[in-house]
């Protein structure tokens, strides 16, 4: 890109040929990358309110005209900004510009092509999350207070805020401010969702690694219980209630002196047939404790998942030199809750606890 006829609206010095320029997605104002570091912000930002153009975006735009010819060219220029983080980021939403002189991905909201230059079309930023002002949720409907009575510029960690907490889980937010708190105090809430849900919560919350881990666990489980019931278990009930002239079609009107007769009938067997026959019902007992300890860290669990994609979120979005706007909206893109993994996985789950 040839910007050498320009100037750096924020230091005055003219662009050559190598300088790493960009240019607002605003109003198209350029800068040097390193000038646009140290201020934060387009020099010329007092006049976006009034729909300003930078004069000179005619002539960055005949400049840009040339960058679609080399795409080896572009490639090679890109590629440093192209990262793969930003680009799953970018990518996960469809509101994403994509910009048609270079192809680079551009904030939803951007007027002009961050790498180019190029005037990009309108397309409407989501309405159902105020963006604007970042740290204060829109609220939705029926909803007092979004953040559970804990102030959004509350900080959980030195770089992680209640806002941004919020913005990345989206669901649910005044539940996981308060439980947040809590993990941060010490304390600790029972997660009742996580509870019963174990391995499907976790996938529900994007926590994939972790959730897969539960889930394996959990089928692993079921798959020896079932293998267990039908091989051993079934076997030696009937066996022992055949001695008895008893059958298990009937166990449910059997007396109080029918199963004390079977009880004393199973102590009679091998220590191995005993284990082998309560071995279902000890895997059973061992998947509910195992619930139960998820329900207890669960939100602690959350937390330190929350806390770290923040961080590289923000982290990628400070490279982009996001506005705060463009940070919240790219933090509540990139978190909330993925509901068709989820809906699949909780039919193989109800298979497996109600079969």
């Amino acid at each position: 890109m040839d910007y050498s006829k320009l100037k750096c609206e924020i230091c005055g010095e003219k662009f050559t040929e190598n300088d790493d320029v960009v240019v607002c997605p605003e109003c198209g104002t350029p800068a040097h990358r390193k000038c646009w570091k140290e201020t934060g912000e387009c020099p010329n930002k007092d006049k976006h309110s009034k729909d300003y153009v930078f004069d000179g975006f005619d002539i960055i735009k005949k400049s840009a005209q040339g960058i679609s010819d080399d795409k080896e060219e572009n490639k090679e220029n890109s590629k440093e900004n192209d990262d793969k983080i930003r680009i799953l980021i970018r990518s996960a939403a469809d509101d994403a510009k994509i910009c048609p002189n270079c192809g680079h991905k551009n904030a939803p909201n951007a007027n002009f092509c961050n790498h180019c230059g190029e005037k990009l079309e309108d397309i409407p930023v989501r309405e159902d999350f105020d963006f604007a002002e970042y740290g204060e949720l829109k609220l939705p409907p029926g909803m007092p207070d979004p953040l559970g009575g804990v102030a959004a510029k509350e900080q959980f960690e030195d770089d992680v805020s209640a806002a941004d907490m919020a913005c990345y889980v989206a669901v649910n937010t005044p539940y996981y401010m308060k439980a947040f708190r809590a993990v941060k105090r010490k304390s600790n809430r029972f997660n009742i969702s996580a509870a019963i849900f174990s391995g499907v919560w976790f996938f529900f919350r994007k926590q994939y690694k972790v959730g897969a881990l539960v889930f394996s666990i959990e089928t692993l489980l079921y798959v020896l219980r079932y293998y267990l019931s039908i091989t051993y278990s079934l076997k030696v009930m009937n066996s022992v209630l055949d001695k008895l002239g008893l059958s298990m079609e009937n166990m449910s009107s059997f007396t109080m002196e029918q199963y004390m007769k079977m009880s004393a009938e199973m102590q009679k067997l091998p220590a191995s047939q005993q284990i082998l026959a309560m071995m279902p019902s000890i895997l059973l007992f061992v998947q509910i404790i195992g619930m139960i300890i998820l329900g207890v860290f669960a939100n602690r669990i959350y937390y330190s998942h929350c806390v770290k994609r923040i961080r590289t979120l923000k982290s990628a979005a400070a490279e982009e030199n996001l506005t705060k706007a463009e940070t919240a909206q790219l933090l509540n893109l990139s978190g909330g809750v993925n509901i068709i993994t989820t809906g699949l996985l909780l039919l193989v789950y109800f298979f497996m606890f109600f079969s």
